[in-house]
């Protein structure tokens, strides 16, 4: 069950009511838990038991932790196997041959194991006392808005909402709207459309460079809108439950660093692997007298994006993204800039800007590419055109691309200089919904992060 299907609007709109007809907190909790294990298993039934079964378990191997105090780290290194168990089987299902052939796995399963590990982390460190609410901790594994694609809220500020009364306002569905429909207006008409020409050009056997340029900067846009999509929906959905989730994006490809651009993209998860990898690992770097110092400083970031670009699949493109960004983290850490580095110049911060988006739209080719042999083929051995055909088509792809980040762009300037022409704005959600309508029986409802 999509958040684009019929199906979805039908299940919402019976759990909304029945969740604000009884305005009770333990009620609200048993509602969510068991909405989400319904929408979990609405393709395989067994879905939702593996979902439960894993609660179940995080959650007695906590009490645990507290109870046994000298044996916490035995239960907590238990639950963490147990959790990556759980995502191999899934990811890496070609190592058990045809065992899971012609079955539909799970979905989610590397977002929620996340939730789960983070959860186990606190309470060992005494962040969290465990033996709360079960229902409300399976609401927050399992919340159906989330479950599939993040975001990856923290334990902490998630289950302290749950444990709040809460009451309908107004103003969860003015937060909800204007997020539902940007949501739907960047997966259905931008992330869709330019999904046809990008499925195109990398189903090429042999790509010519231009071509290969005009696939990367479409992925470039189709992977923000396509993701940021989904976050704005989720968080949409979570509003009009009274729950306010964590952000993913925040103008990621206005990054001038690597460092910051993973400060802005896909944010839940970046910050997931700081505090719990990044960080314990600089740490233990800095503990070890007989590390240098440039090795201190390089082990953290490449070993933080190479789990990264594991976490994202099994293919060695992948793998070759993370190391890919863990190396630029570590390059301009050695040229002394950090993420929160920014010239004075405007010259400068442009030109800046203008080299880091190079980096991520050549991230995006390496992430998107069918192997790393087509890739280096296309890059090394590839003409720049083959005919003047392709020059034409490519610039139809240019112009495409250029027509649809401008109606982003748009939203964003429009946040920028006038927050508060709320006429302005409400013209463009006039445009935008009128648009999602147009494109709508067209549209794919599945989305990128899925596979993930």
């Amino acid at each position: 069950m999509g958040f684009i299907s019929y199906e979805f609007i039908v299940f919402f709109a019976a759990v909304f009511i029945l969740y604000w007809l009884f305005p009770n907190k333990r009620w609200q909790n048993f509602l969510l838990a068991s909405a989400s294990l319904v929408f979990y298993g609405w393709l395989a039934s067994w879905h939702a038991l593996v979902l439960l079964a894993s609660i179940a378990a995080d959650y007695l191997l906590a009490l645990g932790m507290a109870r046994w105090k000298q044996r916490a780290g035995i239960f907590l290194w238990l639950g963490i196997a147990l959790n990556l168990g759980l995502i191999v089987s899934v990811k890496y299902r070609f190592i058990f041959g045809d065992v899971f052939h012609g079955v539909i796995l799970p979905l989610g399963v590397s977002f929620y194991t996340l939730k789960k590990i983070a959860y186990l982390l606190e309470v060992n460190r005494g962040g969290m006392e465990p033996g709360g609410d079960f229902i409300a901790f399976a609401a927050y594994i399992s919340f159906f808005p989330q479950v599939i694609s993040g975001p990856i809220d923290r334990p902490r500020v998630f289950l302290k909402q749950l444990d709040s009364a809460r009451g309908w306002s107004v103003t969860h569905a003015h937060h909800a709207w204007a997020l539902i429909v940007m949501g739907l207006f960047k997966k259905v008409v931008t992330a869709n459309t330019v999904k046809v020409f990008v499925d195109q050009i990398f189903l090429l056997q042999e790509p010519s460079k231009i071509f290969l340029v005009a696939g990367a900067l479409g992925f470039t846009l189709q992977i923000f809108a396509d993701f940021s999509s989904y976050t704005d929906l989720s968080r949409g959905v979570a509003f009009l439950f009274g729950l306010q989730t964590a952000e993913n994006f925040n103008k990621p490809y206005l990054a001038l660093t690597p460092g910051e651009f993973w400060n802005r993209w896909h944010m839940s998860f970046s910050f997931w692997l700081r505090d719990h990898v990044f960080y314990p690992i600089r740490r233990a770097m800095l503990k070890a007298a007989r590390a240098p110092e440039f090795v201190a400083g390089a082990i953290p970031p490449l070993v933080t994006m190479f789990l990264s670009g594991l976490w994202h699949g099994t293919g060695a493109t992948f793998i070759v993204w993370g190391l890919y960004y863990g190396a630029l983290i570590v390059l301009y850490q050695w040229a002394g800039i950090r993420g929160d580095w920014k010239p004075e110049s405007r010259i400068a911060r442009f030109l800046a800007w203008l080299v880091m988006f190079a980096f991520i739209v050549f991230g995006w080719a390496v992430f998107r590419a069918p192997s790393l042999p087509w890739l280096w083929d296309a890059l090394t051995v590839a003409p720049l055109y083959r005919a003047p055909a392709e020059v034409t088509a490519a610039l139809v792809v240019f112009v495409m691309i250029l027509f649809h980040s401008c109606l982003l762009l748009a939203k964003y300037m429009l946040d920028r200089f006038f927050p508060g022409r709320g006429g302005l704005h409400a013209l463009y959600y006039a445009f935008a919904a009128a648009m999602t309508v147009v494109f709508f029986n067209s549209s794919s409802p599945d989305f990128i992060y899925f596979q993930f």
